[in-house]
C-alpha cells in the first residue's frame, strides 16, 4: 500500500514537473520544427495555429495541437487558461506566428499594414502579456521571440515588414529589463534566409498590392534577393537555438541570439 503510494506520488511529481513550451505558428516552419524538437527533448508542447488539419498530423504524446488565431485576444486567453489548468506551468512561450507584407511603402494599403502589425507585433505582445502573470508566480520562464535579420536593417520592398520586426526588437529589449529580476528571460532570435513556405506566402501577398509603373524596377528586383532561398539552411537550426535557449543566461542589455550554421 505504501509502496504503491509512493509510486503514484513520484509519477504525480514527474509529470508536474515536465517543462511546458508553447509555441505559436506550430503548423509549418520554424514552429513546426521548434515544436517537434522541443516535444522530443521531454518538453510538454501546445503547438498552436490556424491550420488544425496540420497540427493533427503532429500530435503525440509530448504535443498537444491548439487551433489558434493569435490575433483573437479572447483565444489567447482560453488557450492560456487551458495550459494553466491543464499543466499547470508555463516554461518556455517561442512567439513564431507572422508573416511578410511586402511592397513598396506608398502602396501597401493602410488595413495590409494594420494587419502586419495585428500579427507580428501586437500577436506577440498577447501573449507576452498572457504568459508573464504565470512566469512571475513560479519565478521563472523564457520568452523566445522570432524576429528577422530585418529587424535590424531593411531593404527596399520590406518597408512594413521589417518596421514589424524592428517593433518586436524594441518590445524585447524593453520587456527583459523591465521581467529579468523575477527570473525571467526575454530571447530575440533573429534569423536571416531560411529554407521555409515564408518566400512563397510573401510573394503571393505581393500581388494582391497594386504598383504604378514608377515601382517595376524594385518588382522586378525582389525575386532576386530571396533567389537563394532554396539553398538557406532549414527550420532546424533555428529549432536548435529555441532548444538550447532557456538554459542560457544573458546579460541585460543582450537579448539577441543569432544562430550561425555548422561547418561542414
Amino acid at each position: 500500500m505504501q509502496l504503491s503510494y509512493l509510486v503514484i506520488t513520484l509519477r504525480n511529481k514527474e509529470i508536474m514537473t515536465q517543462q511546458v513550451a508553447l509555441v505559436t505558428g506550430a503548423s509549418s516552419g520554424i514552429g513546426k520544427a521548434a515544436a517537434e524538437l522541443l516535444a522530443r527533448n521531454d518538453y510538454y508542447v501546445f503547438a498552436m495555429a490556424r491550420r488544425i488539419d496540420r497540427l493533427e498530423q503532429m500530435r503525440s504524446d509530448n504535443i498537444e495541437p491548439v487551433h489558434l488565431d493569435v490575433i483573437d485576444a479572447e483565444a489567447v486567453k482560453t488557450a492560456i487558461n487551458h495550459v494553466m489548468a491543464t499543466k499547470g506551468r508555463i516554461d518556455v512561450l517561442v512567439n513564431n506566428a507572422g508573416y511578410g507584407q511586402l511592397g513598396a511603402i506608398e502602396c501597401v494599403s493602410m488595413e495590409a499594414a494594420h494587419q502586419q502589425f495585428e500579427v507580428n507585433v501586437y500577436g506577440y505582445a498577447r501573449f507576452m502579456q498572457a504568459v508573464l502573470p504565470h512566469m512571475r508566480a513560479q519565478k521563472s520562464g523564457c520568452i523566445i521571440n522570432i524576429a528577422s535579420i530585418l529587424g535590424k536593417i531593411t531593404l527596399p520592398g520590406f518597408g512594413w515588414y521589417a518596421a514589424s520586426k524592428h517593433a518586436v526588437e524594441a518590445l524585447s529589449e524593453t520587456l527583459r529589463g523591465e521581467v529579468m529580476e523575477f527570473g525571467i528571460n526575454v530571447v530575440v532570435i533573429a534569423p536571416g534566409l531560411i529554407h521555409t513556405e515564408f518566400a512563397a506566402k510573401e510573394f503571393e501577398l505581393l500581388k494582391t498590392v497594386t504598383h504604378p509603373s514608377a515601382y517595376q524596377k524594385l518588382l522586378a528586383a525582389l525575386p532576386r534577393l530571396l533567389e537563394d532561398e532554396s539553398k538557406a539552411p532549414g527550420p532546424e537550426i533555428i529549432a536548435e537555438a529555441v532548444l538550447k535557449l532557456p538554459q542560457l543566461h544573458f546579460h541585460p542589455c543582450d537579448t539577441r541570439f543569432q544562430p550561425t550554421p555548422k561547418q561542414p
